[in-house]
């Protein structure tokens, strides 16, 4: 599978159109219309609220070279009316997502429904090696859930994002569940190994103060300076370890200790 960010520099730039509104790529002239939805309450209400003018301005340099960022105008010709993008999924290797900002001036006329289906379609069809499309729009924000499920998305998960439960929505054709039990089954391997690592956590590293400057002159000797992995079990460091206690902290943030050698490296500790 293609990562997302080649897959979409490859086709890029691309137009799409619909029957009311056109997707073009953004241009430096769309800055308004960037200052605009990133800025406005109301499109921002479930988005975490207004921008801060350093990250306007950057969006405003950045979306004009970033393949994968639309302009929505209307068909008819005229200024922007919002964005939709389809970038890298942050939460996920391999995995795609659709984010979609439109002016309330815009809102109640099948507009948004019109870009985002568009966007979805051009994905399914066009790039066919880019990986799993998902769609993440807060519980609350029924507008965003009602366009996703008219085109035919369905919640494959949630999750907890800023202290809101989020829906992760993906659309529901039989290539795009193809591509998810590839993904479900690496998030099934990952969740085991999780598991597996967990158990791996000695109490002593469990009892390790939250402090450093708790920890003895020899505790401190022995602390791993190395960069662990997602849940800080699989130490990247490949020598140098002490041979007898490996201190090391977990991303989570508690401390962990394993009993033994990491040579040769990389292992499981």
């Amino acid at each position: 599978m293609e990562p997302v960010e080649a897959a979409l520099a490859r086709r890029w730039p691309a137009v799409l159109r619909a029957e009311h509104v056109t997707l073009r790529p953004v241009t430096v002239q769309d800055a308004p219309v960037v200052r605009a939805v990133l800025t406005d309450p109301d499109v921002r209400a479930f988005l975490g609220g207004p921008v801060s003018e350093a990250r306007i301005e950057a969006r405003q340099r950045e979306y004009p070279t970033t393949p994968g960022v639309w302009a929505v105008a209307p068909a008819a010709g005229g200024e922007a009316i919002g964005l939709v993008s389809i970038t890298a999924d942050s939460r996920s290797a391999g995995r795609a997502e659709i984010s979609y900002q439109l002016l309330p001036t815009a809102w109640g006329r099948g507009l948004g429904r019109e870009a985002v289906g568009a966007a979805v379609d051009w994905w399914a069809t066009e790039v066919p090696d880019g990986g799993p499309l998902v769609a993440v729009t807060q519980d609350r924000n029924i507008t965003s859930r009602r366009l996703l499920e008219s085109l035919g998305m369905t919640v494959l998960d949630t999750l907890l994002e800023h202290g809101e439960l989020q829906r992760l929505y993906t659309p529901g054709s039989e290539e795009s569940s193809l591509r998810w039990a590839r993904l479900l089954q690496a998030r099934t391997d990952e969740v085991e190994r999780r598991r597996g690592a967990e158990a791996r956590a000695t109490a002593a590293g469990r009892a390790l103060p939250e402090d450093l400057s708790a920890l003895t002159a020899e505790q401190m000797a022995r602390l791993c300076p190395a960069r662990h992995g997602a849940y800080g079990r699989i130490c990247a460091r490949e020598k140098d370890h002490v041979p007898d206690l490996h201190l090391g902290r977990a991303a989570d943030g508690d401390w962990i200790a394993w009993m033994g050698t990491a040579e040769p490296a990389p292992v499981l500790l």
